[in-house]
């Protein structure tokens, strides 16, 4: 009876043991193997920071970057975690590094529309700094008159690029009209709106030498000076 109860108490003890050994014992062991305290990064290139996680089974990931002439390209200015936090193996380490402050040509504006003037900006990795908005005599509505810094000019990338677009002629300004005969009709009404001109009488008479809806004839005549909102009057092929 006394050496069944030895066994029974030697049993327990060995469970006990083992279950004490697996749960608490070694999970402390491996978890206090598996954490590592992070490097001092910053200030090294990115070739010299691998050589040193690597070992450590750390990975490097470049999540920014900072355009500058001042500091070598490629160097760590900021990384995370900091250095000295324990984390465990395995680990990624992003850093943010310095890149050279690259020079863009700003490209030619004038004559575009705003919209397809920032999409070709925002191509090139320049931004639209402001917009105004005035009369000119040149350009129609809607269209880019004058840029700053001008076309060809080198900037950073990241610089904001001002512009100036027009809302057409100004009240009293007078308008030159434009060669509309031998143009289609829908054309025609195009042009006239665009430099503030407005479409007058219109008269459609049959004319086999010339495609249905063609101008045959306009009034007043093609380098007319006029005003503003002046009627164009036209004769269109049936």
């Amino acid at each position: 009876m006394k050496f069944v109860k030895h066994t029974l108490i030697f049993l327990s003890t060995g469970i006990f043991l083992i279950l004490f050994i697996n749960y608490l014992l070694m999970p402390t062991y491996i978890n206090q193997r598996s954490m590592i305290a992070i490097p001092n990064l910053e200030g090294l290139s990115v070739i010299e920071a691998e050589s040193i996680t690597k070992s450590e089974g750390i990975q490097v990931i470049v999540a920014d970057t900072i355009f500058t002439n001042d500091i070598n390209p490629g160097i760590i200015l900021e990384q995370f975690p900091a250095a000295g936090k324990e984390v465990k193996v395995g680990r990624a380490i992003k850093i943010k590094i310095t890149q050279l402050n690259q020079k863009i040509l700003v490209p030619e504006l004038l004559g575009k529309t705003l919209r397809s003037s920032e999409i070709e900006l925002d191509q090139i990795g320049i931004s639209v700094d402001s917009v105004y908005y005035s009369y000119s005599p040149n350009y129609p509505k809607g269209i880019v008159s004058w840029q700053s810094p001008a076309p060809l000019d080198s900037v950073r990338k990241g610089f904001g690029v001002r512009l100036e677009v027009s809302t057409g002629l100004a009240p009293n300004d007078f308008v030159t009209v434009p060669d509309l005969q031998g143009i289609f009709y829908s054309e025609a009404i195009k042009k006239i709106d665009e430099i503030g001109l407005k479409e007058g009488s219109v008269q459609f008479v049959n004319q086999d030498k010339f495609l249905p809806n063609t101008v045959l004839n306009q009034n007043p005549k093609e380098g007319t000076k006029v005003s503003q909102d002046s009627p164009i009057n036209l004769i269109i092929s049936k």
